[in-house]
């Protein structure tokens, strides 16, 4: 099983812990479900908003670190389930957050039925997947933990059949990562356009031509509980010390290096055979 670890600093860690910390203040003093919430970090975020959070995820060896890691925090309790048969009663959490969960199963039908088993008649779905045209684009981006994926309008179609209320958000990494309400149910917002302007066109705007990586769907069968999400502005995480864009700088910077090294090697190397050739003329070889 793919499991995210929460000590990985490059692009999984902006996309894993910026779900969580975006959708948190909305679960404040709520009954939340983490479903397939691996080693438990982004639980034990949630539990600093909500009123409780159940996790669970099927590895039994991965819940037991969960515990020992976050459970001293009070307000998250982890146990051991299969996503599509949780021990959680009958209409009894205000939200279900489960992210990167619905292209590790086939039976995507039935995990949205036990999703809908356990909420509320208004509580709120909040459910990431990779776009499949995006995320799986070429073959060396196939993903071997992955058995079932789905492009935009798939993931769609699924959460429209189940749920009457939904917005999609888009997920991608732009040297930080991004959320923002997509473009299927309202055009980017200007203080998205002002941020992608080209080399070249400083003055002027441009819409996101980026798909985003991650798809996020907020649900319900009650509109009142995602309307707040309606007006949410675009929404980006990054660590204080800036660290990815300083990785990829000294990276580049290194490269740099590198290739004014190699061009006065191959100019060393053309004077050289320049020397070599004069020589062999003299010797007449």
């Amino acid at each position: 099983m793919e499991r995210y670890d929460a000590l990985n600093r490059f692009h999984a860690w902006y996309e894993h812990w910026h779900r969580y910390h975006w959708i948190g203040p909305h679960l404040n003093h709520k009954t939340v479900a983490d479903l397939a919430c691996g080693e438990g970090y982004g639980s034990a975020l949630l539990s600093h908003h909500a009123k409780q959070v159940w996790a669970f995820d099927i590895d039994q060896e991965t819940i037991q670190q969960a515990k020992e890691k976050y459970q001293h925090l009070g307000g998250v309790i982890f146990n051991t389930a299969n996503v599509l048969d949780t021990p959680i009663k009958d209409n009894n959490m205000d939200a279900v957050v489960s992210f990167e969960t619905l292209e590790h199963l086939a039976e995507h039908e039935e995990l949205l039925t036990e999703f809908k088993r356990i909420l509320k008649k208004n509580g709120l779905l909040v459910i990431s997947t990779p776009d499949k045209n995006v995320y799986s684009a070429t073959d060396a981006h196939h993903n071997e933990f992955h058995v079932k994926e789905l492009a935009a309008e798939e993931f769609q179609e699924l959460m429209n059949r189940n749920f009457k209320h939904v917005l999609y958000f888009g997920q991608q990494f732009q040297a930080n990562s991004l959320i923002s309400l997509q473009p299927q149910i309202q055009e980017h917002d200007s203080n998205t356009q002002a941020l992608l302007v080209a080399q070249g066109k400083e003055f002027k705007y441009a819409k996101n031509q980026q798909l985003p990586t991650y798809l996020i769907a907020v649900a319900s069968n009650d509109s009142a509980a995602i309307e707040s999400f309606r007006q949410l502005p675009a929404s980006t995480f990054n660590d204080a010390n800036n660290s990815l864009f300083n990785h990829y700088e000294a990276q580049v910077e290194r490269m740099m290096l590198a290739d004014q090294r190699l061009a006065e090697l191959e100019q060393q190397l053309t004077k050289q055979s320049a020397v070599i050739t004069q020589l062999q003329a003299r010797l007449g070889l």
